[in-house]
């Protein structure tokens, strides 16, 4: 039952020789970013790969110092599959807590996403694809109930990580950005950098990421560093550049 809780590269990880500023490190799972965040005496974990990138995604966190015993949540900042992906094996073998965002709790428990256009050909092919995808095998990403509902605003305080949780909804309905307090913006799929800063090439609601948009610039000033889902972390200022 869920509740509500009061809450880029593995390898490059041993060239840093560890943790980025702010206690962020970075993990490669493919096309698509993990970020594992110090919480206090343990971890919190942003996002989960894909399914396949499991034995990846464990071995980057063990390098780390991370296991069973200190990963006290997982936070998914979207429902799609390359985000969520490795979250049921995560709440199944290593007991971790999976969080995310009520308006996008229904997604992981079913697997049904809302549609989405893409911008451009390529990322139009590439949302029929995956609705093919999802037709031919409607459980390719294993479903999770999620077990804490998180909403704007609300403080990560409570697993001992000085952050707050930003709902940003437009890629999807319950997208959303961890904002630490040092300033670091994990921003899932809220933005990509893919060549250069930019918004994500799947839109679910035009308007509610205009919003979502509008929200990032008034807060820019206090954003030092982005962390998107795809492509390699941007200063905060380079949000003012960009457009929808």
């Amino acid at each position: 039952m869920a509740y509500s809780g009061r809450g880029w590269r593995a390898g490059a990880a041993k060239a840093w020789g560890g943790f980025m500023s702010e206690s962020i490190l970075a993990i490669d799972l493919g096309f698509v970013n993990a970020y594992l965040l110090r919480a206090g005496a343990g971890f919190v974990l942003v996002d989960t790969g894909l399914p396949k990138q499991w034995a990846r995604l464990t071995a980057a966190l063990a390098s780390a110092g991370c296991g069973p015993h200190n990963l006290s949540l997982a936070v998914i900042t979207h429902a799609d599959f390359d985000h969520a992906g490795s979250a049921h094996r995560l709440q199944a073998e290593w007991k971790t807590p999976i969080a995310v965002h009520s308006a996008d709790a229904p997604a992981l428990e079913t697997g049904e996403l809302p549609p989405r256009s893409g911008r451009g050909p390529v990322s139009r092919l590439v949302m029929v694809l995956m609705a093919l995808l999802r037709r031919i095998s409607p459980t390719a990403t294993p479903l999770v109930r999620p077990d804490i509902l998180l909403e704007d605003g609300q403080s990560l305080c409570d697993w001992e990580l000085d952050a707050t949780v930003l709902h940003l909804p437009g890629h999807t309905r319950g997208a959303i950005a961890i904002h630490l307090r040092g300033g670091a913006l994990i921003a899932g799929d809220v933005f990509a950098n893919r060549g250069k800063p930019d918004i994500s090439p799947f839109i679910e609601s035009l308007e509610a990421y205009r919003a979502s948009l509008a929200r990032t610039k008034s807060i820019a000033p206090a954003v030092t560093t982005v962390y998107p889902g795809h492509g390699p972390s941007f200063p905060g200022a380079a949000i003012g550049n960009i457009e929808l």
